[in-house]
């Protein structure tokens, strides 16, 4: 998995509007079958030659990223917005990338999920973490 944080957020390590991470994941077939295995989701659309990948594991993908990277440690998704402009398949490389939009007494993210040029999976999460408010610093080690 390839992680990029923006410059500010390495630095300063201070959450900020703006702040972004972006990671890749290859969803495979074996991704797919243990996801399917673990959460009783077994519609033949998941299995065949073309497996299409379940938008839960997608989501699923984001939540990690919101938990551990960006806002990280400590982050509880309360709320979460999903859609699905278009399909991801077995194979395909994922972009996810999360942004904070704002930050209240809740963090918004805005997420997207995307293979080449197109949007797989887009949508907000609020969140919040005790320990990361307005102007507070982030101890997170990425």
């Amino acid at each position: 998995m390839l992680t990029r944080l923006s410059r500010r957020f390495q630095s300063t390590r201070v959450l900020t509007v703006g702040d972004r991470v972006v990671i890749s994941k290859r969803v495979d077939k074996s991704d797919i079958n243990e996801f399917a295995r673990l959460s009783g989701d077994t519609n033949p659309i998941h299995f065949g030659d073309r497996p299409l990948v379940h938008g839960i594991y997608l989501a699923g993908l984001v939540s990690g990223v919101i938990g551990t990277k960006l806002p990280g440690d400590g982050t509880v998704v309360v709320s979460k917005t999903l859609r699905f402009p278009n399909a991801c398949y077995a194979g395909d490389l994922v972009k996810i990338e999360v942004e904070i939009q704002t930050i209240r007494k809740l963090v918004r993210c805005g997420f997207w999920c995307s293979v080449g040029d197109k949007v797989v999976m887009e949508g907000t999460a609020d969140v919040i973490n005790k320990r990361l408010t307005k102007n507070q610093t982030c101890n997170d080690t990425v």
